[in-house]
C-alpha cells in the first residue's frame, strides 16, 4: 500500500497541481499498482532458468553494414510541409 501523501510529495516534486479527486484516483491507482509489484515479487521464481537468447542474440544478429537511404525528395514527398531538405511541423509552444 502506497504510504499516506505520497501522491502529494510527488506532485509537488513534479510541479503537479491536483485536485482532491485527481488526488485520490492516483493514489487509488498507486496503491493498485505497487500491489502488483508485491505480487510479482512473491512469485517463486528462483528455479526458473534466465531466458537463453539474450546472451546468443548477441552473437547472432548480422554484420552492421552501412547502406544509401533514402533520398531527401523520396523521403518528404508525402510531408503536408516542406522547407528544403526540413520537414515543417506546427508550433508546440505558445510563446514560440
Amino acid at each position: 500500500m502506497a504510504e499516506q501523501g505520497l501522491v502529494a510529495r510527488l506532485a509537488a516534486l513534479a510541479r503537479l497541481e491536483l485536485d482532491e479527486s485527481e488526488a485520490g484516483r492516483l493514489e487509488r491507482d498507486l496503491a493498485a499498482i505497487l500491489e502488483h509489484v508485491e505480487r510479482l515479487r512473491a512469485l517463486p521464481l528462483a528455479d526458473v532458468a534466465a531466458t537463453y537468447w539474450t546472451a546468443e542474440a548477441a552473437q547472432g544478429m548480422r554484420a552492421d553494414v552501412s547502406r544509401t537511404g533514402l533520398e531527401v525528395d523520396d523521403a518528404l514527398g508525402s510531408a503536408a510541409a516542406r522547407s528544403g531538405r526540413h520537414l515543417l511541423v506546427p508550433g508546440m509552444r505558445e510563446d514560440a
